[in-house]
């Protein structure tokens, strides 16, 4: 995988990503927070799962390695939620953009939340982020479908199409 196919796949998941929050916005707040018996019980919660995993994957490709996820009270609604994540994106997109080939296929050494060590090539760990948030996007448009609302169409071939 070449540093253009990464940076579709992030543009692709940036996309993706805002479809399904601005689905969700449309749904009530009662029914956003509603445990729904998933992964990460709601709406909400499944969004800020992804949130978490997008900003703590950033931070250690950056050198941090946090120890604590975060503070669930510091998102207590879909537009914290987007807020942060907006910022997350553009610090994603500023890596990115630093990114060369080389340092694509470097090896990329990191913690884990427990302080465990792990070293796997960048692209490697890049590649994990933008699957991890496409399971996460179907439990989304999986509960939406729950609440008899349409879900947006997120394929991949439908960015490229768009």
């Amino acid at each position: 995988m070449n540093l253009q196919s990464i940076r579709h796949l992030y543009d692709y998941t940036h996309w993706a990503n805002h479809l399904v929050i601005d689905a969700v916005e449309a749904i009530s707040v009662e029914e956003q927070l509603r445990d729904r018996g998933v992964s990460h019980q709601s709406l909400h919660g499944t969004l800020l799962h992804m949130l978490f995993a997008e900003w703590v994957w950033l931070e250690r490709w950056r050198g941090n390695s946090p120890s604590a996820p975060l503070r669930a009270a510091d998102f207590p609604d879909l537009a914290s939620i987007r807020s942060y994540w907006q910022q997350v994106e553009t610090e994603r997109d500023e890596f990115l953009a630093s990114l060369t080939e080389e340092t694509l296929h470097a090896g990329w050494t990191y913690k884990d939340i427990a302080g465990n060590e792990y070293t796997n090539p960048l692209v490697l760990l890049m590649q994990h982020v933008v699957n991890h948030a496409t399971l996460h996007r179907g439990q989304v448009v999986a509960m939406i479908r729950q609440l008899g609302v349409k879900p947006p169409a997120t394929d991949f071939l439908f960015f490229f199409r768009k």
